[in-house]
């Protein structure tokens, strides 16, 4: 069997979790099945680093040379230039991820008559609003019909599968669920490493250092505020223990989040990274791995951590912590948007050493058993080997 020719999408190569994942499935795809081939709106980001050498990148930005302002008018030019490289490299099947991208990539693949898969990686009921910018019930509109005239639909959990349908107006059932990998091998080469960091690392004779990490992009959207609001909550309640929080990451929150730090007198406990390519060193180092996020589809960083033999503590927010965690089997859940309970769910790991033991093998464990990009990676090749033999067939 001939193997087919896959373009898969993203508007950048930035540090977010999407990025992430899609550079880790080509790494992993089977090359005897899959000749991947990445097309980008923007050649940016930390992570064009991990794309393999064998995979062809191509950006519109480089291929449209003319003004490149926002808008509707450059809308229908990136899907124009899409549907002409999906014709001109012969794909047999185009992989959109992250709703942005869909409504570039799924609208340039229906025109080219080049089956598509589209991935939903969030919950949209709560992360379409503030991504989507401006014009959002057109964009909600284009995104139903694109969804329902794709060759396949995926959803990165089963908890933003169904509120995706729920979301456009989709039939029950038509978004599938494909879990996000890890790749623990991998990760577990990353984490071996000794973070090389002096303040994470101080130790002061006579006192307690519990440290805690949090990663991903800085927008309100990750409540990383709150979980500073609760690293000066602790401190009132613990005096006898020093702090370290380090998050992991960059943003549009980032000044927000400084001044944050700094007028609550934090800048000895709290320290923003940065994007880190040793991101696994921290969470091996790390005694918690907090996440307080408002919204997640199936968060990259926690598999990550608990895959390190980090025991972890989430948000219980729509829609992928409850299901990896599985109702608390694995980590501890708290109640989403609050300080409060984040302080509490913290309180049970600095105030007992031996708490955080009954997640850490476990968790490490399952993440092996369950969520390996080996997996993912296979399943993947699946639809669309299947979604290439479904468009032949019509031929």
């Amino acid at each position: 069997m001939s193997r087919i020719r896959v373009v898969f999408s993203i508007g950048s190569m930035q540090g977010g979790g999407a990025e992430r994942q899609l550079s880790a499935l080509l790494r992993h795809l089977d090359r005897t099945k899959i000749e991947p081939l990445l097309y980008l709106v923007y050649r940016s980001g930390p992570l064009l680093a991990e794309i393999p050498d064998d995979v062809s990148v191509t950006a519109f930005e480089e291929r449209y040379t003319g003004s490149q302002r926002p808008g509707f008018l450059m809308h229908g030019r990136r899907v124009r230039d899409m549907s002409r490289y999906l014709q001109e490299c012969e794909a047999d099947v185009c992989y959109d991820r992250t709703f942005l991208m869909t409504l570039i990539a799924a609208d340039a693949a229906q025109r080219a008559g080049v089956p598509n898969v589209s991935t939903v990686v969030t919950d949209p009921s709560r992360g379409f609003a503030p991504v989507a910018g401006r014009h959002q019930w057109v964009k909600k509109r284009i995104l139903r019909r694109l969804y329902n005239q794709s060759t396949c639909v995926l959803a990165n959990s089963a908890g933003a599968a169904r509120s995706a349908e729920r979301f456009y107006g989709l039939n029950a059932g038509l978004v599938a669920t494909l879990y996000n990998g890890v790749d623990f091998d991998r990760v577990q080469a990353a984490a071996s490493v000794a973070v090389d960091d002096e303040w994470w690392n101080e130790h002061v004779d006579g006192e307690t250092c519990f440290r805690m990490v949090s990663a991903g992009r800085l927008n309100q959207q990750k409540g990383f505020h709150l979980l500073v609001d609760a690293v000066s909550r602790l401190q009132g309640k613990f005096p006898q223990v020093k702090f370290r929080l380090a998050i992991l990451g960059d943003g549009p929150s980032r000044l927000q989040l400084e001044k944050q730090i700094i007028d609550l007198g934090l800048a000895s406990s709290v320290r923003l990274t940065g994007f880190r390519s040793d991101a696994p060193a921290w969470y091996k180092s790390a005694d918690l791995f907090v996440s307080a996020s408002f919204l997640e589809g199936m968060p990259n960083v926690l598999l990550e951590a608990m895959a390190c033999g980090t025991a972890v503590l989430s948000s219980d927010c729509p829609s992928g912590p409850r299901e990896i965690l599985q109702d608390g089997k694995f980590g501890e859940l708290c109640e989403v948007g609050s300080v409060d309970a984040i302080v509490t769910g913290i309180t049970k790991f600095v105030a007992d050493d031996q708490f955080a033991e009954r997640y850490v093998s476990s968790g490490r464990t399952h993440v092996q058993q369950e969520f390996s990009i080996q997996t993912a990676a296979a399943k993947l090749e699946e639809i669309l080997l299947k979604a290439a033999a479904a468009k032949k067939n019509t031929v």
